[in-house]
């Protein structure tokens, strides 16, 4: 969703105040009206369901340059999904109520914000897809790009499991492959050794 970031209209940038969340803070509260949305600068967000019968969906991982609670711009969210701070997040805090106003009357705004949520519904849309059609090696590769920081990458494998509907076992095999050939490195996280290697089996 990177794309969008040097979109942002000077309008909205001048409303956001800065915010910091503590690792395993929660950013919005279950059973609480959503007031405020933020733009990620720094850090990690896991997004995720409980379910009745005892299992865990984690439906996103956020971090740097994307929106969370922005959805609530255009509509009401019933049910606030459960949310932890991964690692110390930076972001810009915005009252709701005022951006809400600024997209019914300025339309630069109102089509940067249905720009950034359709991109992220594509986005989704097309993980879905992937998860049905490629092989874990691929998915995981594309994932530690996406969400490594400065080269390095340290996401538990139990929140990678999970996120991608795979077993922990299949989701440690392949981060051992990577270890063998040389693409990742481990210590206390995982460093990137070789990111050629890794684009070309995300690409392959």
């Amino acid at each position: 969703m990177n794309q969008f970031i040097d979109q942002i209209p000077p309008a909205v940038i001048e409303k956001g105040s800065r915010k910091i969340f503590v690792k395993h803070s929660n950013i919005f509260n279950i059973n609480s009206n959503i007031t405020r949305c933020y733009l990620i600068q720094s850090g990690m967000v896991k997004i995720y369901i409980d379910h009745e019968n005892g299992r865990r969906s984690i439906l996103d991982f956020v971090g740097h340059n994307d929106w969370l609670g922005e959805l609530s711009l255009f509509c009401e969210e019933a049910d606030i999904k459960e949310n932890k701070v991964l690692h110390e997040v930076q972001c810009l805090e915005f009252d709701i109520a005022e951006l809400r106003q600024l997209c019914k009357e300025n339309a630069e705004v109102s089509f940067y914000f249905a720009s950034y949520i359709s991109g992220k519904l594509l986005a989704r849309s097309y993980r879905m897809s992937e998860y049905l059609n490629y092989s874990l090696e691929k998915r995981l590769a594309s994932f530690i790009i996406k969400h490594q920081n400065n080269g390095i990458y340290n996401i538990p494998h139990t929140d990678v499991s999970e996120y991608m509907n795979v077993s922990y076992r299949h989701v440690l095999h392949v981060i051992k492959h990577f270890c063998e050939l040389g693409i990742l490195t481990k210590g206390k996280a995982y460093v990137i050794s070789d990111f050629d290697k890794l684009t070309q089996i995300k690409n392959k």
